[in-house]
């Protein structure tokens, strides 16, 4: 079975990149880290989510980390994510993959896409847990009909390979159409691979079914959690 996540590039050393972050949350821990020399100032006492990011934008991983957990225990489902975030890839804390999913799993019921997306594959992948490809599947299904293009590039490449469920290579090709749509250059490439492989027949129903979710998936913010 093909590793569909083998080309995703690892953005830092805290485990297997996201590149749905790494424009945003991952470029937030980065820039952290570097400004944490002596002349940073004390960060202030998190009183909401916004400041927590601004500490874990400044490198006061300890800080936002017990502000992700205490606004994640009073049931904020982006802290949820973002203590999950602390959690899986260790920054201010040490690394905890299972505990980081439990908290993925209530940010992802709250209607956070991206911590849906973390769990399949987190699932798909299979190191940190065992995997469970019809889990993954679901996850990343319910994340790409919400808009997210690493999810929908994840779940056209296990529906092409047949991974968690029946091969079908036009859906396929609709969920890579759809990852394309958003911008996402992998998708791009593997689509494009895909296309002489289909009949004329399948290459018009694929097309068909990514005309009909694109409208919907144009309709959602692409944005990480809110900083509110």
């Amino acid at each position: 079975m093909a590793n569909i996540l083998q080309d995703r590039k690892p953005a830092t050393g805290h485990g297997p990149a996201l590149p749905y972050l790494a424009a945003g949350l991952l470029g937030l821990a980065g820039v952290g880290l570097l400004a944490r020399t002596s002349h940073t100032p004390a960060p202030r006492p998190a009183m909401n989510l916004q400041q927590a990011v601004s500490d874990f934008d400044a490198g006061h991983l300890t800080a936002a980390t017990a502000a992700f957990r205490t606004l994640a225990k009073a049931g904020d489902p982006h802290a949820e994510y973002w203590y999950g975030h602390v959690l899986d890839r260790g920054l201010g804390t040490p690394v905890a993959v299972k505990a980081a999913m439990m908290q993925y799993a209530k940010a992802s019921a709250g209607g956070v896409m991206q911590a849906g997306t973390r769990l399949g594959e987190l699932y798909l992948d299979g190191n940190a847990v065992p995997p469970d490809f019809a889990k993954a599947r679901s996850y990343l299904t319910e994340s790409a009909r919400h808009g997210d293009a690493h999810a929908a590039l994840d779940l056209g490449r296990m529906q092409r390979e047949g991974i968690g469920g029946p091969a079908d290579p036009v859906a396929a090709y609709a969920w890579l159409e759809v990852a394309s749509f958003r911008g996402n250059t992998q998708a791009q490439q593997d689509r494009d691979r895909l296309l002489p492989t289909l009949s004329p027949a399948q290459q018009a129903e694929a097309i068909q079914q990514a005309t009909e979710i694109i409208p919907v998936v144009a309709s959602k913010p692409v944005a990480l959690p809110a900083k509110t």
